[in-house]
């Protein structure tokens, strides 16, 4: 192959990419990113200053430098580009992809299992991996809560006060954020992991939420909510069908459900489809699918849903809405 061929070059950037990865999630989770941004370090000033094993800390900042993470400074030092600072380390920015490289560099660790699920079909649940699933969702998570201030109708409804259960609530970072921002609304968490409920309900105590354990496939409330997040949720149950009409019933009438949610497009691959196309694999090993759009809509009509509606945020990042039918509102055909 010809080193100089476009296709070569496009190989070339996916391994360095992989990299590329590694030195943001390694600069973020370490603080040496948070350290650069306050103030220009040598590499043996950033060493100290963050009690490092000082070789590492070299190689990192050589890397970061080559990559344009970060930039030199008078007197040889570094300091953190001015541009990369929202992308690497501001969690409520637009364009925040510090939480992706972590959900990568981590998720990358148990690809050692792709052998087992090619040859043997065996998978790897995701939910004992929190730390992945948090840095993820720190992303999705304030998209959708500049959606729902850009909504007047939501806006209002939550300022009120409304009862609003976040399915697949993991940790509870996303009722955490809620709790702030709409303190008179009352929130339920429900996830299926021990583990996450545990750490959920420890995250929410004091704030108006209530935590329970409880799959997608067994929801049963005797309260009826004003609106359903799902969160990367629906993809996991393994009965989505079950799923969307445990949650069409959980709903009052004229209730919202939203969710937020990759789709495999249905048109031709763009180049901003790459990375949901790549994270098909990553699914696979967690032995669930992707839906594409018209596969969600189905699903959510023949759940009694209707006004199904699609908001693009990117990436093939879709917020999915829908709403419950009022009392005496013939069904659509």
């Amino acid at each position: 192959m010809n080193a100089g061929s476009a296709d070569f070059q496009k190989l070339w950037s996916y391994s360095t990419g992989f990299y590329g990865v590694w030195i943001a999630h390694i600069g973020k989770t370490t603080g040496l990113l948070e350290l650069l941004a306050r103030k220009s370090l040598s590499p043996s000033e950033l060493a100290s200053s963050a009690s490092f094993f000082p070789p590492a800390v070299r190689a990192w900042c050589s890397a970061a430098l080559a990559y344009g993470f970060i930039t030199k400074a008078a007197g040889g030092r570094l300091k953190l580009r001015r541009s990369m600072k929202s992308m690497l380390l501001d969690k409520a920015h637009p364009d925040y992809l510090g939480g992706q490289f972590s959900y990568l560099a981590l998720r990358s660790l148990q690809y050692a299992s792709m052998r087992e699920l090619f040859e043997y079909g065996k998978t790897k649940p995701i939910s004992s991996d929190f730390e992945a699933v948090d840095e993820a969702t720190h992303w999705d998570h304030y998209a959708f809560l500049r959606v729902v201030r850009s909504d007047g109708a939501l806006h209002r409804l939550l300022t009120r006060g409304c009862t609003l259960a976040d399915i697949g609530c993991g940790t509870g970072s996303l009722i955490a954020k809620l709790c702030k921002r709409y303190p008179n609304s009352r929130y339920f968490g429900i996830d299926p992991s021990k583990d996450a409920v545990a750490s959920a309900k420890k995250r929410l105590k004091g704030k108006l939420a209530t935590v329970k354990r409880m799959s997608a496939e067994t929801l049963s409330f005797t309260e009826k909510f004003d609106i359903i997040y799902l969160g990367e949720s629906l993809y996991t149950a393994a009965d989505k069908r079950v799923f969307a009409v445990n949650c069409y019933r959980s709903l009052r009438q004229g209730g919202t459900i939203m969710i937020l949610e990759g789709l495999i497009p249905e048109r031709k691959v763009a180049h901003e489809d790459l990375l949901i196309m790549g994270m098909q694999l990553d699914f696979a090993l967690q032995g669930r699918q992707f839906l594409t759009k018209q596969e969600l809509k189905k699903l959510l009509r023949e759940a009694g849903f209707k006004n199904v509606g699609f908001r693009s945020l990117g990436g093939s990042v879709y917020l999915t809405s829908a709403t419950k039918r009022s009392l005496g509102t013939k069904k659509a055909q």
